[in-house]
Formats: C-alpha cells, sequence, structure tokens
C-alpha cells in the first residue's frame, strides 16, 4: 500500500561498493566546465578525461579493478576536452567539445566526424533524446551565449536552430520528448527555447532564485513540464528549486543546503522520480523527491559519504542494474586520491529498495523504462510532431524480446548498431542470435506459435524466405575532417560473413510443448530460484594449512581444486605451491607436500582433462606443468615436470 503523497522509493538504502568493485588508478584530468559532469556512461563503457585533457578514456563497465592500465585512450586530434555526453539512442557514440569549439564525435569507438561547430570553447554538449544524430552544443563569447542544433548524419555541420543568448550559458538540458530546450545562465535564471520557432525561440526565463555569476546547472524532469535547477544564493549556500515550465515567477519548492563555492550536480531518474545531488569538490551524495505532485517536492531522502572529493557523476543505464536483487539505481562518482593507491577512480553507489525477498521481479519497483531507439526522424520533428521514446521491460525473462520487438515496430535495422558496426564489440555468436531472431519474427506469414516444433516443411519454407530476404546494404560512414580512413571500409568483409552464417540454414530446433505455453523453465533465473547453500561439517574443513600467499595477483584465483587436489599458493620465496587431496580433510600435515616453480607464482590451473597435472606459470616467464603422484603426499612427494616453456616477450 502506498502513502498518499509519499515516493514509494524513500526507504531506498545506498551502498558504497568495495574496493574491489572500484575503477582504480586511474589517470584523469579534473579540469572542465560548469556545465560537465566529469563523467559519461553508456550500457557497456564508461567515459571520462584522460591526464592531459585532450582525449577520453575508455572503461569497460564489467571490468573493475586496477584498471588504469587497460583503459583504452580514444584517438583525439583536438584541444583541451570541455564536456562530453553519449547518446541514448546508440550505445556506441559519444561526443565531446574542446576549448576551440571543435566538436568531435566517435562511433563505436573509433573516429567518426570532426566540425567546428563554435568559434569559442565548447561549454555543453547534449544528444538529442528523441531524433538520432542530432546534437546541441553551447559556447560563451564574452557576456553572452550562442545554443546551436546540429546535425552529425550524412549532412554533417548542417545547423538546424540557433541563437544567442543574454548571458553566458552554464548548461543545458533537453526535454524528454525533445520539444523544449533549458539553459542555465551566468545570471543565476534558466532560460527555455522552443528550437522549432526560429522566428521567435525564447519560450520563458526563470525568475532569479539563485545568486548571478556563481555556477548554475538545470535538468528536466524527463517529459514532464517541470526543470530543476540547482547554484548559490547570495550567502553562498547550496540550492536547488523546482519549476513550472507553465509559469515562472517563483519555484514550486526549494531546497537549501551548506556553503560551499563548488556546483551541485542534478541528475534525475526519471522512473523513480528521484533526483541525486551530487556535491563537486565535497564528498556527499543526496537523493530527493523529484515528484511535484508529492506531499514535500525535493524533500531530502537520505545521504551517503565517500572517502574523498567528487570531481563527477553520471547515471548508469537501467539495463545494467541488478533488478533481481531490488537495485533501483546505481550513481557513477569520479573521486580523486581515494585511498586505492594512486591516482583517481571511479565508485559506484548502488541504491536498493528493500524486500521482504528477491526470488521474483517486482514489476511495481521497475516500470517499463526508455529503450535505446529514437522515436522519430529529424523531419517528423522538424514538423512539429511531438513523440516519446518507445519504452522497454526490465524484466529479466521478457528484456530481449521486449527490445527486439520494439526494434522490428520501430522499422529500423538495429538501431542500436548495424550488424556490421556491431560486430566490432558484439561477439560474432550473439550477432548471429540476434540477427536470426530478427528474421524469424519479422515474417509475418509464419503463423506458428512459439512452442510448435519446426518441421520439414516449415524448415524448407524458411530456407526458400531466408533466400529472399534482401541483405541490408552497408551502412554508409562519413570522412573525417583530418582525411583518416574510416572503420565502415574494414568491416564490410565481416558484415558479409555474418549475413552468411544468420541467412542459411533451418531455424533453431524448440522442446515439444503444449501449444500456447512457454516451455517450463525458460526464465534462467526463476528455474533455480530455491536452491539454498550449506556449509560442511568441520570434520570435512581442511584446517592447518600454512600461511597463503597474499600477495598473489587480484586478477587471478591462489586456490585451485581439481577432481583429486587441492593446490594454494603458499608464503616464503621460490613461488611454493600446497597440495593436498581432496579425500583426506582435516589437519594438514606439518610435512605438507609442496611444488617449488623457482620464482613468484603469479596463476596455476588444473588441467580439466586430467585433474593430476597441475600448470604453473612465474614472473621468469615460465610455464612448467607438473604431474602430481597418487602415492600418499608429504614432503618427500616427487612431482614430475612434465614439460617447460619459456614464454618470450614475443609471444
Amino acid at each position: 500500500m502506498r502513502i498518499a503523497g509519499q515516493n514509494k522509493y524513500r526507504s531506498a538504502v545506498a551502498t558504497v561498493a568495495a574496493r574491489e568493485a572500484w575503477y582504480s588508478e586511474l589517470s584523469t584530468d579534473s579540469g572542465g566546465a560548469l556545465g560537465s559532469n566529469g563523467l559519461a556512461i553508456d550500457h557497456d563503457t564508461l567515459y571520462l578525461k584522460a591526464a592531459g585533457g585532450c582525449s577520453l578514456q575508455a572503461l569497460d563497465v564489467a571490468r573493475t579493478g586496477k584498471v588504469g592500465l587497460q583503459a583504452l585512450v580514444l584517438p583525439s586530434s583536438t584541444g583541451r576536452l570541455v564536456d562530453w555526453s553519449t547518446a541514448a539512442h546508440d550505445e556506441h557514440l559519444v561526443a565531446a567539445g574542446d576549448e576551440h569549439g571543435v566538436v568531435e564525435v566517435w562511433k563505436n569507438r573509433v573516429p567518426h566526424l570532426t566540425h567546428s561547430a563554435h568559434s569559442t570553447a565548447c561549454a555543453s554538449v547534449q544528444f538529442h533524446p528523441t531524433v538520432a544524430d542530432v546534437l546541441l552544443t553551447a559556447s560563451n563569447t564574452g557576456a553572452t551565449g550562442e545554443l546551436k542544433l546540429w546535425s552529425i548524419d550524412a549532412s554533417a555541420g548542417a545547423t538546424i536552430w540557433q541563437t544567442v543568448a543574454a548571458s553566458a550559458i552554464h548548461s543545458i538540458s533537453i526535454r524528454g520528448d525533445g520539444a523544449l530546450i533549458a539553459a542555465s545562465t551566468s545570471s543565476g535564471t534558466c532560460s527555455i527555447y522552443d528550437p522549432r520557432q526560429p522566428a521567435d525561440s525564447l519560450v520563458g526565463t526563470t525568475a532569479a532564485f539563485h545568486a548571478a555569476n556563481r555556477p548554475t546547472r538545470v535538468a528536466w524532469l524527463g517529459e514532464k513540464p517541470y526543470l530543476l535547477s540547482t547554484g548559490l544564493t547570495k550567502m553562498r549556500e547550496r540550492s536547488a528549486a523546482l519549476w513550472d515550465q507553465r509559469s515562472l515567477t517563483r519555484p514550486l519548492a526549494t531546497l537549501v543546503l551548506q556553503p560551499s563555492t563548488k556546483p551541485l550536480l542534478p541528475l534525475y531518474d526519471e522512473d523513480t522520480q528521484l533526483a541525486y545531488l551530487i556535491e563537486k569538490g565535497d564528498s556527499f551524495v543526496r537523493w530527493v523527491d523529484a515528484d511535484p505532485s508529492s506531499a514535500r517536492p525535493l524533500s531530502e531522502l537520505g545521504s551517503v559519504s565517500l572517502p574523498a572529493q567528487i570531481t563527477g557523476c553520471a547515471l548508469l543505464p537501467k539495463r545494467r542494474l541488478k533488478v533481481m536483487s531490488g537495485e533501483i539505481a546505481r550513481v557513477h562518482l569520479v573521486a580523486e586520491n581515494p585511498g586505492t593507491g594512486t591516482g583517481a577512480a571511479v565508485i559506484p553507489v548502488a541504491h536498493v529498495a528493500p524486500r521482504r525477498s528477491y526470488l521474483d521481479f517486482h514489476a511495481d519497483l521497475f516500470p517499463d523504462t526508455r529503450a535505446p531507439l529514437p522515436a522519430q526522424t529529424l523531419a517528423q520533428w522538424m514538423a512539429n510532431k511531438d513523440a516519446s521514446v518507445p519504452r522497454m521491460s526490465l524484466d529479466p525473462a521478457r528484456i530481449d524480446e521486449s527490445l527486439a520487438s520494439l526494434c522490428r515496430a520501430s522499422g529500423v535495422q538495429a538501431q542500436t548498431t548495424s550488424v556490421a558496426d556491431s560486430h566490432a564489440l558484439v561477439p560474432a555468436p550473439i550477432v548471429a542470435r540476434s540477427a536470426a531472431v530478427t528474421i524469424g519474427h519479422g515474417d509475418k506469414d509464419n503463423k506458428a506459435t512459439d512452442c510448435e516444433p519446426p518441421s520439414s516443411k516449415s524448415a524448407s519454407t524458411h530456407e526458400e524466405k531466408s533466400s529472399s530476404v534482401p541483405k541490408p546494404e552497408p551502412t554508409a560512414a562519413l570522412t573525417p575532417s583530418n582525411g583518416a580512413p574510416m572503420f565502415a571500409d574494414t568491416l564490410r568483409s565481416a558484415s558479409n560473413d555474418i549475413e552468411a552464417t544468420t541467412t542459411v540454414g533451418p531455424p533453431l530446433e524448440r522442446p515439444d510443448c503444449v501449444a500456447g505455453r512457454r516451455p517450463f523453465g525458460k526464465p534462467d533465473h526463476v528455474r533455480f530460484k530455491y536452491l539454498e547453500g550449506f556449509l560442511y561439517r568441520p570434520t570435512d574443513h581442511f584446517t592447518g594449512l600454512p600461511e597463503l600467499n597474499t600477495r598473489f595477483p587480484q586478477e587471478n584465483d591462489p586456490l585451485r581444486v581439481s577432481a583429486k587436489f587441492i593446490a594454494f599458493s603458499c608464503a616464503g620465496i621460490g613461488g611454493q605451491v600446497g597440495v593436498v587431496c581432496r579425500d583426506s580433510p582435516g589437519r594438514a600435515s606439518a610435512k605438507l607436500a609442496r611444488i617449488v616453480h623457482g620464482a613468484d607464482i603469479v596463476s596455476m590451473e588444473f588441467d580439466p582433462f586430467d585433474g593430476a597435472v597441475l600448470a604453473t606459470a612465474g614472473t621468469d616467464c615460465k610455464l612448467q606443468l607438473w604431474r602430481i603422484p597418487d602415492s600418499p603426499l608429504n614432503d618427500e612427494s616427487f612431482f614430475e615436470l612434465e614439460e617447460y616453456i619459456h614464454v618470450t616477450a614475443d609471444r
């Protein structure tokens, strides 16, 4: 039961991730514009400024730990970057503006376009939420600002709309339906523009609630006619205000925090109607109720503290959340020198809604979210046709089917990435399966149910139809201004190979079941939801083992188990590995059998086909294979060295 006027996510608990789940030892540049969040995230990658400030570094979302040396630096030919942003309709599209007004776009982590958008530094960059390949940028010249909406597709650099602001622009935001644009200015106000009315695009300006000449930020509340602004009061107190677009004379609600000189960064979650206020230059993260219809808008619901100062922030896309654990949001924060060694770190903070049980998907916590697809074409948007981005389910049992059906309904060929483009980032088996599903469901004449087993007749019909399906032409890529070779040419051959694997052959076999019903146990997350673990009795434990090697590399496991033996890395010189029999639990003998590699061990692994063969790799670039004898193990046991390999630097 929900109490009237209360946000149902008010009891969410924030948890700072353990240090092992951080992205640490990063070399970053914390400098940036007032309108920059200092971090951008798409479905697979985190983007933040590299050391020196002239390029972006990309980090894999799924890979945590000390990843500083593993970061991919995106090639760039521009100056110091000021702001950057990712596209919601394309999971591998990122744009960045530099101090010279040049905007560079990367697609699939390779340069896609370089365009001189402004004559001065590009203060803010943001993609249009409903139209593909449309970018909004802002720059400042003295005390005035400039807003420009332009295209990055085949007519690269073509200006769609442009206007001059009376004050310098600090940040920009586009409403969720793409109809209006808001810009926070140095005068402490927020101006609202209608880009489809070039004659008189200024719709209105908010009252001067925030102090002038202080950093301000603005964010639309999704598709609603409300916007959230942050700034400083005349007493230098951090403040936030909630505005109604239809009445800008006074805010609907306000919030005043402690004094500071740094900006307050707002992040809005449209699905939960929560706003996260990140105190840049401080260590606190607060979340407030941003629902205008609630009893107390902007009421603080909680806060969490980090061990270091925050310099950037971003929200993780909804499809990456652990919904089966009740995670409603995950905020990634960039912290300088958080005590994890050298450099900066990106720290995830998970927000979990408490529930008595997480065995089933809680649909009340996770409404349908925005899909990574555009809502309309540029021509439709210019014709004053408003459209909402299609929404997809977050239920793990339906998420793939929901996204695939939206792609077919929108009539877009794999809108997130084409087959050729996705080959660079997605393994070939996944691409082949996705293409096969698209072809199967796109056949309108095939009226077989999901559970009907395919017959020989349906298989032959499928072969005839698949052979008649026209192959999609390769996507035409733009040529960068620097004349560098484009990535599409190198992918055409890979695209042809993928098409051959996805259009030839019979459809996938499905298990027999009653027509009209799904096969039992199809959702993998439900099949084993009643499993319970238990701890073995103390008599089955292995105790009295020598001191383990605590300096073993973090990315490898110092303990390995086969069907016969247990091997573990021991402390001491020479790269010692202790070995015990699995069928002999209890207190280990003082005369423990040990393998001596000769140098510190960095990795070891049992042969999956022979549990008595153990491979060890050391810092001496040597790989050794040891055979463990079947006789009782003690300190006098002889381990036969079956093979010795010296790994050179070029191998």
